[in-house]
């Protein structure tokens, strides 16, 4: 049945433009809860503090802990709504991050930090519920493309902000810093998010499910746990996640080693994956409305090629000099972050639904966070024992695989709401 008009379409803008801005704000600031670690890496290794088999294994404990918790805060958020658990998220996340500052042995940070991988995992599948409760389906690529400029964003000045205090003072003050910010912004959050545009007696077009009326009797999880196309978009997913994370969690490091850069020129320098993601996030949003809205996930496999293509440019031009591996990073960020973004955002909701999208996003990202627990600690041990060019060559075949796997979902003319 249609959607009756909301009674003050003026009113739902403004609380429509308010909600936008909110999670945005919010996913922005977890990135400032989980790129602190690769940025102080160095100086951990270099004080002592931690091995790199210690960090290896304290990335793979969060990202463990992570994976486990996108299956459980999707479906959670889908059952109580998702501004208590953004609000619960942050501020723990925030927490952890103090208590790393104040007790740096390997035991705490590794409880501790996989503790703030459960806590991050509320972000993204609660966010996105919340943008597809308030953004109409018709309209999600292009304000999605925008929005999810986000985790780019965050990221970059995560990264930045990070790279700028460690190189006047010390990794505690980095992130003693971030812990406080989060649990400022977990706060906010928690007073002004709203979950439903029906809490405010507002309503927005909803597409009809497609589904048998058995079918639509399970549970928002079931339904997307066992869907085809859920676990086609996160096993592409898995390559993708492997292949960030890596690049969040070590790529300072391999800076460092292989180019001789400055731990501070690493950080800004590493930067460019996200500057080309920023322009991918925008284009591909703009993209996924005019030309692929019945079939999001076939720009992903578009992006998937581009994935592949430059990093085999980055693997041949990683000699180059600084401003080459500036613009080589870019290039692989721009198509990763549009295949990323499509699959964990748009894409997931098409198939779940504003009813159902942070079980659908939860699936899709936690089985990719299974790829992501990975890159934890066989990056570095393939470093160890083959060298950083076997990094590489990992990321390719993963990338090849990735777009094997889409390519059914591509080639089908429409994707239907669960």
């Amino acid at each position: 049945m249609p959607t009756a008009p909301s009674p003050n379409p003026n009113k739902l803008r403004s609380l429509q433009v308010r909600i936008v801005l909110l999670t945005y704000l919010s996913y922005f600031f977890y990135y400032f809860g989980r790129k602190y670690l690769g940025i102080i890496t160095p100086s951990l290794i270099e004080e002592g503090v931690l091995s790199r088999t210690q960090i290896g294994l304290i990335q793979t404990g969060y990202l463990s802990a992570y994976a486990i918790g996108q299956f459980v805060s999707g479906a959670l958020g889908d059952r109580f709504g998702p501004r208590l658990l953004i609000c619960i998220g942050m501020v723990v996340s925030g927490l952890a991050a103090l208590s790393i500052g104040l007790f740096p042995a390997f035991g705490f940070v590794l409880i501790a930090f996989s503790i703030n991988g459960l806590a991050q995992s509320t972000g993204w599948s609660n966010n996105c519920k919340l943008m597809s409760s308030w953004v109409p389906h018709g309209q999600r690529g292009r304000v999605m493309g925008i929005w999810m400029t986000c985790y780019i964003g965050g990221s970059l000045l995560a990264n930045a902000f990070a790279g700028y205090i460690i190189g006047s003072y010390t990794w505690q003050h980095v992130v003693f810093i971030n812990g406080a910010i989060l649990l400022l912004i977990g706060v906010i959050e928690g007073i002004y998010l709203i979950n439903r545009p029906e809490d405010r007696g507002h309503s927005i077009p909803r597409r009809e499910s497609t589904s048998d009326p058995e079918k639509q009797k399970r549970s928002s999880f079931y339904q997307m746990i066992t869907h085809p196309v859920i676990l086609i978009y996160g096993g592409t997913y898995f390559s993708l996640k492997f292949v960030r994370y890596t690049f969040f969690a070590w790529l300072p490091l391999y800076l460092v080693e292989t180019k001789g850069f400055a731990k501070d020129i690493s950080a800004y320098v590493s930067t460019g994956f996200e500057i080309g993601g920023i322009i991918g996030l925008i284009l591909g949003g703009y993209f996924a409305d005019k030309y692929f809205v019945s079939n999001r996930g076939r720009l992903a496999w578009f992006a998937m090629l581009g994935v592949t293509l430059c990093l085999f440019a980055f693997r041949g031009l990683a000699g180059g000099g600084l401003w080459v591996i500036v613009f080589t990073l870019a290039a692989v960020g721009f198509f990763l972050f549009i295949a990323d973004s499509v699959l964990s955002g748009t894409a997931a909701q098409d198939v779940g639904g504003a009813e159902r999208s942070a079980s659908a996003t939860g699936v899709v990202n936690g089985i990719g966070s299974l790829g992501g627990i990975l890159a934890g600690i066989l990056p570095i041990w393939l470093q160890q024992k083959y060298g950083w060019d076997a990094v590489f060559i990992l990321f390719i075949v993963l990338s090849i695989a990735a777009t094997l796997l889409l390519t059914p979902v591509a080639l089908r003319k429409e994707i239907t709401k669960s």
